[in-house]
Parts: C-alpha cells; structure tokens; sequence
C-alpha cells in the first residue's frame, strides 16, 4: 500500500512539474506573439525591372499629337476652364497661357491661335479621348488636327464633350488603328508604377514613369476626383494617357500644379468609362444627383455622431432625391451600393458616377442604429441650371419677434471660442448670430465665422438665445453640432465645434 501512494505522489509530482514548464513555455510563446515588430514588405520580383520599355513601345503608336487652331478677335474671347479659381491653362502650364502660336490676319484685331495637347486612340475606327480643355474653342470657329505615330495628319470632329471632367471624344475618319485599352482605375495603389505618353513643347511621344502619388485629389468644386502622379507633366502632355504596366489607360493627363515638381494630375479612367456612352452619343452627360452636402467623419463628428466610418450629412436639400429617401441632418452615409465611402469626395463620385434616374441604396447609421435607404437620383445638370434661374431669392420665413426677458448675448469663449447673440428680426432671421471667433479655436479652424447665423444645435432648432443657451447645455462640454446659414440663406451647412 505505501509503495502504491509512493508511486501516486510520484506521477503528481512529475505531473505537476510538467504543468508548470508548459505553462512557462506557454507564456513565453505568449508573449513572443504579442511582441510588436517592425512593418515589412514581402516584397517579390526586386530582381527583375518594371517593363517600361515594352509599355512604351507597344502603346506609342496609340498615342497622337492634336492641334487646336482658332481665328478670335481678341484675347477676352479666350473661354479656358479654371481650376481652383485660376486659368485653366496657368494652372496646368503656369503663368504664360498654354504652347500657342498667334499670327495676324485680315484686321488688326483678328488672330489665329493654335494650341496642341495629346490624345489616346481607343477604338481601331478611330475614336480618340482627349481633354475637354485641348479641344474648346478659343473665341471663335475652330479646327482640329490630328497626327499619328505614322506622321499621317486627319481632320477631326468632336462626338462628345464633358466640361466638367474635362474630357473629349473626336474622331478621325481612319480605319484599323492601333488601339489603347481602357483599364479600370479604382483598384489602383498608391505607390503603384505608371507611365505617361504624351507631346510634351512639341517634342512628340515623349515616354516619362513614375508612381500613382495619391488618389482622390480635389482640385476644383466639380465632380472631378483626379489621381496624382510623379510621372514627369509638362505643356503639351495634356490629354494623353496613363498607363498601367500591363499597357492599359487608367487615367487622362489633365494638370499639374507649376508650383512644385513632378506634381501631376490624371482624370481617372473609370470615371471616364461611366461617361463613355454619353460622349459616343454626343448627348450631353448626364450625372445623378442626391441632394445633400456631405461633410468627413473627423474625431469631432465621430465622438458627436457615436461613427467611426462613413461620411456626415450635413443637409439634405428639401424635395430632392435623399430627401424623399428619408435621409436626415447629421446621418452618416457609410456605403453606397455596398461600396463602403470614407470620404466627401468618395461620396460625391459614387452618385455623380450614376445616371440621373438610377436607383443606388445608401447604407445610414442614424443613432446608433443601421438604415438601408434607397434613393432615385435626380438630374444635376436640370438643378444646377435651375439653380441658376433662381438665384438671388431669399427665404419667404416669417421673423420671429424677439423673447421678453431673455439675456442680450452669450459667452462661449472658454468652453468653444465663439460668441453668439439674437439674429436681427428685421432681416427676416431665426436663430442666432455669430458674433466673434476666437482665431486660435477650434472654431475657426472648423470654418465657423462672424455673420453666421446658427438655426439649430444637433437636430434641435433654435429660435432664439434661451432655446440655443438650453442646448449647448445639454451638450455638456462635447461637440457642438451646428447648422449654419449664410445671412440671405442661400448656403447651409452643418459645422461641429469640438471644445478647447
């Protein structure tokens, strides 16, 4: 019996020895595993160098010299894009105007004007995409000229036109062409290979490489999403492709910023593919429009909202089409069609991307809880020039008279560095004004400005300084959402303010 419980103690012993180095062994492959280490790339093919030259000369016969040529009276009649406020062509070339020739003729006032950019064969029939910019006329009739890899020279004519995107299609009368393949440019990385081939001081079918920089780039208030690329730009390139190491066009070179070097722009080639059919119909491009202005998800509207991904809506034009999909002030859009959208811009080019009549469906996150919407998109070329007709009208809103007995003006300068009082009853205005910003506030920075008028805090109106003072309140030190109207009206927005 003492020899059995020998035995039994024996086997516990080693048991438990066993036990404990599993456990430390345990521990130390624990703690190996939650070592943090360095970010490294598997990095495949270091030995062997991007095929440039094949992409180069297989693609240099797709790629053609245009020549705008125009007879104008004067200088004024020049009619460019802008693009941030600027000439079209001193932001693409800087300061100068674009590689134009003007010579005198008939009277002192008459000039012909030339200009040249670059174009990208796409179908063997002869159909080319160029800019928008490389093919307007400058004042008066224009004549477009095309020459080939081959030196033959072609009359083209234009088939369809997008001012905005900033992209043309022309034909020439040609057949069996060589012909570029249009890739698709949404899948493409940052840091990704690309060249460009282009007519850069006349020096035709210049070859330059470089990488995809960044994408999304928002150069002007249009609907234009631009990749940016190192590849070297310079006048002439305009219009041309960006290809792919495969030899496809993922983009069409259109700026660069003359300020720095090797800053250049593409129209990305999945945004032109939306539009293709348009342009071959010579219809004018028709784009889908929500109704609502979008604002990023930044940590103040995240900590507000209780969202980490998404975009806000900072309002929804009344009648349009998120209005009568249900969308609502301060909902976050996190996915259209299913595509997640972390960005304005996203957001923007997914809808502006569909034909007006098209039916999308938005993922919502409203108060905690996840919405499916879905929304008929109207026509934003039909609301913009609607827009127009209407412009200078102002809200038909009764004034409110001014509340007995309330406080004249509100110090919110420790906790958010703004101070407001009661919008003027005379000028028609509900709500309250701002009155001073403190420049060196989060405030200011979030663009918050004197002369504004605040018409609700979250999703409560405020009609006066009582109801205003009750509501940054009940904020308690978090951010403040504000809804935010210019004095006549005519643009709103909802702006957070997160405390000092």
């Amino acid at each position: 019996m003492n020899h059995q419980v020998k035995q039994v103690l024996g086997l516990s012993a080693f048991a438990a020895g066993c036990m404990a180095l599993g456990m430390g062994l345990s521990h130390g492959w624990v703690a190996a595993a939650q070592e943090e280490k360095p970010v490294v790339v598997d990095a495949k093919g270091l030995d062997r160098l991007p095929p440039i030259a094949e992409v180069a000369e297989k693609l240099n016969p797709t790629v053609v010299a245009i020549t705008n040529t125009s007879f104008v009276k004067n200088r004024r009649a020049f009619d460019h894009p802008s693009v941030g406020g600027q000439d079209f062509f001193d932001f693409f070339f800087g300061p100068g105007g674009p590689q134009q020739r003007r010579t005198p003729r008939g009277g002192d006032d008459e000039q012909r004007a030339a200009s040249s950019g670059s174009g990208v064969i796409i179908s063997a029939s002869g159909e080319i995409l160029t800019n928008y910019h490389v093919i307007a006329s400058m004042g008066g009739d224009n004549t477009l000229e095309v020459k080939t890899s081959d030196g033959k020279s072609y009359k083209a004519t234009v088939l369809g036109k997008d001012k905005e995107l900033d992209i043309a299609l022309i034909k020439i009368d040609a057949a069996h062409l060589p012909f570029a393949k249009l890739g698709e440019s949404d899948s493409l990385r940052i840091g990704e290979w690309v060249v460009a081939i282009g007519n850069p001081f006349g020096l035709e079918h210049t070859v330059t490489q470089g990488i995809i920089s960044a994408k999304g780039r928002k150069l002007d208030p249009g609907v234009s999403s631009f990749l940016q690329t190192d590849a070297a730009i310079n006048r002439g390139n305009s219009g041309g492709p960006l290809l792919n190491l495969r030899g496809e066009v993922v983009g069409i070179n259109t700026a660069i910023n003359p300020a720095g070097q090797n800053i250049g722009f593409a129209v990305p080639i999945s945004m032109v593919n939306r539009i293709l059919k348009d342009l071959r119909s010579g219809k004018p491009v028709s784009r889908g429009y929500l109704g609502v202005t979008p604002q990023d998800l930044d940590q103040a509207y995240q900590e507000a909202l209780g969202a980490k991904q998404g975009v806000v809506v900072s309002a929804v034009e009344k009648g349009q089409a998120g209005d009568k999909a249900g969308l609502q002030r301060l909902d976050v859009i996190s996915a259209v069609d299913g595509q997640a959208v972390n960005s304005q811009d996203e957001l923007v080019a997914a809808v502006s991307g569909r034909r007006a009549g098209e039916t999308i469906k938005l993922t919502v996150q409203r108060d905690g809880k996840t919405l499916t919407l879905t929304a008929t998109l109207g026509d934003r070329k039909a609301i913009d020039d609607q827009r127009r007709r209407e412009s200078g009208e102002e809200s038909e809103d009764e004034p409110s008279a001014k509340p007995q007995g309330e406080a004249k003006t509100v110090n919110l300068e420790k906790t958010y560095g703004f101070t407001v009082e009661l919008a003027d009853p005379k000028n028609r205005l509900k709500g309250v004004v701002v009155t001073t910003v403190d420049p060196r506030s989060p405030a200011a920075e979030r663009g918050l400005a004197p002369g504004v008028i605040i018409t609700e805090v979250g999703r409560q109106p405020v009609n006066n300084l009582a109801e205003f003072n009750a509501q940054v309140k009940k904020a308690g030190g978090r951010p403040l959402l504000l809804f935010v109207q210019t004095p006549n009206g005519s643009q709103k927005i909802t702006l957070a303010i997160p405390p000092r």
